[in-house]
């Protein structure tokens, strides 16, 4: 017996009842659950506890096949389908009955309709055994049938689908006949005072049900529920009964609150209902009875709840309903109804205007349906009087700032800005949110035609006799409209003439003004904002921001922080015309960052300043030490745990690095310390901070000049391990490798660095990405490059050695010689290499910087790994072979000079190379011909041609450029190259005669003559 059911049975204290129960665990947990669940005598606590363990059985064990480990067989599964409905029906307790609900429900939605055929007709049939008896009965079946509705209303698979809808004409019938009785009983009970209270309440919660139920059926169930006479008809009688409803839930009506809720709960199913045809079957919504008058009934309400909106308490998510995670939504009815009203609206414009694309088959007849729908919303819906109406009334009610706003925000100030914030895409929750799409959808379709009146709005507002809030609604419709309307009205002269002076305006009331000005200001600067007006607007946010002002309270200047990186971060933003204000507004950005409490808010404000400290770019640095005293501070006094705000601090280091470049090395002493613990495996900011500090070590670096100071160099070691990471933080770490190379190759070269960097480098070369094989590619590149510069023979001979001692040689020789033997192979058994050609040539290139820069201790290392000839025999077939067939001309120069520096040599390589003679000719030909670019001239168009340094260049660029002037591959002739030494080849070989009769007569006549035309063309210019 698992351990789940010895509790479930200790807890029940039925153990004795079950002495010898040796069933599998999982098959005890879900019988056993089942069984203590439907035993009433046993405490409702231990019940729940029972219910929950089958539910969980059931999703973790159901879909396994009998046969399989866990599986349940099917006469188990028969014994509990044949038990649920019971724990559901005769449940008196709402909660065990609803739990048991979704586990009849999910296993429904699994064996319906293969294993379990006449489930839904069970159902059916209890709902007309019941529906004029035992209400309580009824309840239970209402409950059982809605989890139903839900799950494979839910379901995606056609199967699912189609299975609901063969049953749903039946239900729903069925459904509409229990509705219109329990309604009606209750109505009655509501007009008249007729009936028996405890029927009354049974009633109303079982009309509830069944509307709960009829809303997804007709939704879910029907692929065009227009056409179906039941759903026609409940249409019809859902409009009646929605005005008979609002009468109802007046709010001078006397009934007890009891019943209004339960009123309200029935209206807005109603509503729903409304908006989910709309939005899921826009064709039927508009065919079906009397929608155009509905919607217009619609909002008719929400014209009536904007005369009080003002004085409306607001819509807010309470607590969770017993036995739901989901958040009850609470808030005055009313404007429950507009919200859903406004939502209406909403989608009937998306009908009008933006109907929904789908890849699904549609019949001629649909098609013409949904045109059909399109065309009467557009015409009849959205007549020029109504699209007025609307916007007036969202302007003049709905954008308007309520008292109750006003209180939320002097309660608790931070919180309410933050709340605020986090609601502007809350649409389907707030009433104002949801006003300001409807605004902005009927803008983009009826621009020509709201233009003009929204033009009057603004004019008007500009009086400075206007009321607050009728301004505050103005300035939040001029906001919104910025992207329609920036032709046609000019916001510089609204600034100086209208935002200027209202901002300067004091009074308790005008922070309200002025927390709109600051949000309108930023919603119009990346639209319209000429040169000259940018320096008052950023003197406004220097003014906004100032605390001494007793009408900034920490609202206004929040929300001016906030929207502070809009300002800067428009694609016109003038540095000289910040710098006047800056030193202000960065002490005062530090100092609000002082005084809150939110860290959503001090998120926000730390954004504001990296984006500030980004555009200023060098002209920061004259406020580099104000900043840079400031920043450890908000560090130090951030929690433990606030890894978010150090995450802010460390991105600001990085822009600060970035901005001032080299003026930045005088803070490496602050910003080293936080790196070195960063990068340290274990610390707590390495598990959240090592991507933000990877991108400030990378800026520290960039921007730093040659030699690197001590502090720097001694945390170069902790990027090695950080390779081995996830692709997004082993690239950033192989960039600080790189610039640790390309800056400091003496100080990568010691003893105590060069290995270690050489086995973390190798291990690069297996990256999944290419990107980070590339570069580990050319960092190693690198190294064998300084190695030969700094410490020549010597400096090679301890790479070589390294890559032997680290295994790097033998992944290198023994993936190419796989690679090899797979190429010897054709046919559909052929071998499959394990490299790709890529990576097959960062192999190669490796090698060829070696034997370029050493080519005898090249041999060396080759003779370390086998015998040298069998080495060379595949080794060069496969390197001449993927020297041709690449297209990458300065990979391909780099193979044409290792293995040209190897003719050198002489006896036994002398042997070996002339017997590669065929090879060497045609890779000559062949590269030198494509280096010339096709004009037999002697060019060489991959030598280095001298570029100009450029304001942007930084220390690691230039130490970039001079690597790649110095390096063969742009500072070496090819022609130039191979000329002198293939001479030295043929006088070591015996002169021109015996080199003609012994080795140049193995090699093709037609590749010999190409390259001696190719030689005689020209010498290297």
């Amino acid at each position: 017996m698992g351990a789940a059911a010895r509790l479930l049975l200790v807890a029940a204290g039925k153990e004795a009842r079950f002495p010898s129960l040796c069933l599998p665990a999982k098959l005890t947990v879900v019988l056993l659950g089942q069984a203590v669940y439907l035993d009433k005598s046993i405490p409702t606590d231990v019940r729940f506890l029972a219910v929950i363990q089958l539910k969980n059985g059931i999703e973790k064990y159901w879909r396994l096949f009998a046969q399989v480990k866990n599986g349940i067989g099917q006469d188990e599964k028969r014994l509990i389908r044949s038990r649920l409905f019971q724990g559901t029906i005769d449940e008196d307790d709402k909660t065990l009955a609803l739990h048991n609900a979704l586990v009849a429900a999910k296993i429904l939605r699994i064996d319906y309709p293969a294993d379990w055929p006449d489930a839904i007709h069970v159902i059916i049939e209890m709902l007309r055994s019941c529906k004029d008896s035992d209400q309580q009965h009824l309840s239970g079946t209402l409950q059982l049938l809605l989890s139903v509705a839900k799950e494979l209303g839910s379901a995606r698979l056609r199967k699912s689908q189609t299975a609901l809808q063969r049953v749903t004409p039946e239900i729903v019938f069925l459904l509409c006949e229990i509705y219109s009785a329990k309604s009606m009983l209750w109505m009655d009970y509501l007009s008249v005072g007729q009936g028996n209270e405890a029927e009354v309440n049974m009633a109303m919660r079982n009309s509830l049900l069944c509307l709960k139920i009829l809303r997804r059926l007709v939704i879910s169930g029907y692929d065009a529920p227009h056409t179906d006479k039941t759903v026609q008809q409940f249409w019809a009688s859902s409009q009646n009964h929605s005005g008979q409803l609002l009468g109802f839930a007046n709010q001078e009506s006397s009934f007890p609150p009891q019943y209004q809720d339960v009123v309200g709960k029935h209206l807005l199913q109603l509503t729903k209902l409304h908006v989910d045809m709309a939005e899921h079957h826009a064709a039927s919504f508009a065919i079906l009875p009397n929608s155009i008058a509905l919607t217009l009934a619609y909002w008719d309400l929400v014209s009536k709840f904007a005369e009080v909106f003002d004085k409306s308490g607001g819509i807010r998510q309470g607590s969770a309903d017993s036995g739901t995670a989901k958040a009850k939504v609470e808030g005055p009815l009313l404007e429950r109804l507009a919200l859903r009203a406004l939502l209406l609206l909403r989608t009937c414009v998306k009908i009008a205007y933006q109907p929904a694309q789908t890849f699904k088959y549609r019949t001629p007849e649909i098609k013409a349906q949904q045109e059909q729908a399109r065309v009467m919303i557009k015409t009849e819906l959205f007549k020029d009087e109504l699209v007025l109406q609307i916007v007036n009334t969202i302007i003049s009610h709905l954008l308007v700032f309520r008292t109750a706003d006003l209180e939320a925000w002097e309660e608790d100030p931070e919180e309410w800005e933050q709340q605020e914030q986090s609601e502007g895409n809350a649409y389907e929750w707030e009433v104002r949110p949801c006003a300001e799409k409807l605004f902005l959808d009927l803008l983009l379709h009826f621009k020509q035609l709201l233009v003009p009146p929204l033009l009057q709005y603004f004019e008007n507002a500009q009086n400075p006799h206007a009321e607050i809030a009728t301004k505050e609604a103005v300035y939040t419709a001029m906001g919104l409209a910025a992207p329609f309307i920036f032709k046609d009205l000019n916001f510089d002269v609204v600034l100086t003439s209208g935002l200027v002076p209202d901002a300067h305006q004091q009074g308790r009331l005008f922070k309200v003004l002025r927390r709109r000005i600051a949000i309108l200001i930023s919603q119009w600067a990346p639209v319209q904002l000429s040169d000259n007006s940018r320096p008052l607007v950023y003197q406004m946010f220097q003014h906004l921001l100032n605390p001494d002002d007793e009408s900034n309270d920490v609202v206004v200047r929040i929300t001016a922080a906030r929207q502070l990186r809009w300002i800067a971060d428009e694609q016109d933003f003038s540095v000289e015309g910040f710098l006047p204000y800056a030193a202000d507004v960065f002490t005062q950005l530090m100092h609000l960052l002082d005084n809150v409490e939110v860290d959503e808010t001090k998120l926000a404000i730390l954004e504001s300043v990296r984006i500030l400290v980004t555009r200023m770019e060098e002209e920061v640095s004259q406020f580099g030490d104000q900043l840079m005293s400031s920043l450890p501070r908000v560090w130090e006094k951030s929690g433990p745990e606030d890894y978010m705000i150090k995450q802010a601090v460390v991105a600001i280091f990085a822009a600060l690095a970035m901005s001032m470049g080299s003026n930045a090395e005088r803070y490496q002493h602050l910003m080293i310390p936080l790196l070195s613990e960063a990068a340290r495996p274990g610390s707590d900011l390495h598990i959240h901070l090592i991507d933000e500090s990877l991108e400030l070590w990378n800026a520290i670096l960039m921007h730093s000049n040659p030699p690197l100071g001590s502090e720097v160099m001694q945390i170069a070691s902790l990027a090695l391990p950080l390779l081995e990471y996830q692709s997004e933080t082993a690239s950033q770490a192989l960039s600080v490798i790189e610039s640790y190379i390309v800056l400091a190759p003496a100080a990568m070269l010691e003893d105590g660095l060069r290995r270690q960097t050489l086995a973390a480098l190798s291990g690069t070369l297996d990256s999944k990405s290419r990107d980070i094989v590339r570069v580990g590619t050319v960092c190693i590149q690198h190294l064998i490059r300084s190695a030969a510069e700094l410490g020549g023979a010597n400096g090679i001979s301890f790479i070589i050695q390294d890559m032997i001692a680290t295994g790097f040689l033998n992944k290198i020789l023994g993936n190419l010689q796989d690679a090899w033997e797979a190429h010897q192979t054709t046919g559909p058994n052929r071998k499959i290499s394990k490299l790709n050609t890529l990576t097959e040539g960062d192999y190669f290139a490796i090698l060829a910087r070696l034997a370029l820069a050493e080519p005898e201790l090249f041999v060396q290392m080759l003779s370390s790994v086998g015998d040298l000839s069998q080495v060379w025999a595949w080794l060069s077939a496969e390197w001449f072979s993927h020297c041709l067939s690449v297209d990458q001309i300065d990979r391909q120069k780099l193979s044409l000079l290792g293995l040209t520096r190897l003719i050198e040599l002489p006896s036994p390589v002398q042997e070996l190379v002339l017997g590669r003679l065929q090879d060497y000719f045609d890779m000559w030909t062949t590269l030198i011909t494509d280096l010339q670019d096709g004009q037999p001239n002697g060019t060489d168009t991959l030598l280095w041609r001298e570029q100009e340094e450029t304001e942007y260049d930084t220390p690691k660029i230039v130490a970039e450029r001079q690597l790649a002037s110095k390096d063969p591959v742009y500072s070496v002739h090819a022609s130039g190259f191979v000329a002198p030494r293939l001479q030295q080849l043929v006088t070591r070989a015996g002169g021109e005669a015996t080199f003609e009769e012994q080795w140049a007569s193995n090699v093709d006549k037609d590749i010999l003559a190409r390259f001696r035309a190719l030689a005689g063309a020209g010498q290297p210019q």
